[in-house]
């Protein structure tokens, strides 16, 4: 809620100049293209601010941006003691809007212990996907109240930190083909022992992928390369496992698996090279940046440490 009076206060100029910063960071660490949310505003116009912005950076930074839209992060102080009206508000007001102005392609909501319920949930997310909008829900991250099932019946794209995931819904996801969009850097900036069960998931056969959950609250950072590492050193991913997460996995994680993710003739030139002997190397000398080079749609934007213009 402090990052959301923050986020409130600024002008678009000046969420788009840090936004922009944090773009150069995460190119710098290797990144091509980014699923970004909205979340910290709560009400139409900090949201449709957020919205904006990301449209820009879109339209002007070589980073590919890919808008999630997700008013219900949290409840506002307003609806406190009736957040079933909170989320009627997003129905009926904001969603319709954002569509309209096509302002976001996915739909996400916080389904949590005093946050959303599962039913509030199921609710706004199968309202967003009667519009068209593609759906991934935030289930799992402290407590298990029933956010996998929902992401489940309506076969979300995603469900987000499945930190404390059961088996049974480990095996429900799996069978609905939602991918696990794992978040590592959340438990390491906690301080918790909470890390997803990665491999379990794969022994399932369920896709998942790694991501930094950038975000001020709960994990300030721009660094992929170290959530790659906490993959492989407190996930036991494999370094291909752990490629496989934020490369094709993640690609089908924002519907972008048609052009980017892989090498293949056809698809988009994203590439980053890294100064490393081999696959091994690049999770071994962890916590540091390793990358060479990058091209976005074959155009070289860093090179030896810098952003190219």
């Amino acid at each position: 809620m402090n990052t959301v009076a923050a986020t409130r206060k600024a002008s678009f100029q000046e969420l788009y100049q840090k936004s922009t910063q944090l773009l150069d960071k995460m190119a710098l660490h290797g990144v091509t293209t980014i699923e970004a949310k909205s979340g910290y505003g709560l009400d139409w116009e900090t949201e449709k601010r957020q919205l904006e912005v990301m449209k820009k950076l879109h339209q002007k930074h070589p980073l590919d941006v890919v808008a999630t839209f997700m008013a219900a992060h949290a409840i506002p102080a307003d609806y406190k003691d009736d957040s079933d009206a909170f989320v009627e508000k997003i129905i009926q007001e904001m969603l319709p809007e954002v569509k309209q102005q096509h302002l976001a392609e996915f739909c996400d909501v916080f389904c949590e212990e005093k946050v959303f319920s599962a039913a509030q949930a199921y609710r706004l997310l199968s309202a967003a996907q009667s519009l068209g909008f593609a759906a991934r829900i935030h289930a799992d991250e402290i407590a298990s109240i029933g956010g996998c099932q929902t992401a489940a019946e309506l076969k979300t794209v995603s469900a987000e930190h499945l930190m404390v995931i059961r088996d049974s819904d480990i095996e429900r996801l799996s069978r609905a083909q939602v991918i696990g969009n794992l978040l590592p850097g959340t438990t390491f900036s906690l301080m918790e022992d909470t890390y997803a069960p990665a491999r379990k998931m794969l022994n399932y056969g369920m896709a998942i992928t790694l991501a930094t959950d950038s975000n001020p609250g709960s994990c300030p950072t721009a660094n992929l390369q170290f959530i790659m590492q906490l993959g492989c050193l407190q996930m036991k991913l494999t370094p291909v496992e752990v490629f496989n997460a934020v490369t094709i996995n993640a690609a089908y994680s924002i519907q972008r698996n048609e052009t980017v993710g892989s090498l293949e003739a056809g698809k988009n030139a994203d590439i980053t090279i890294f100064d490393a002997k081999n696959i091994d190397f690049t999770m071994y000398f962890f916590a540091t940046n390793l990358v060479s080079q990058v091209y976005k749609n074959g155009r070289l934007i860093v090179n030896g440490g810098n952003i190219l213009r």
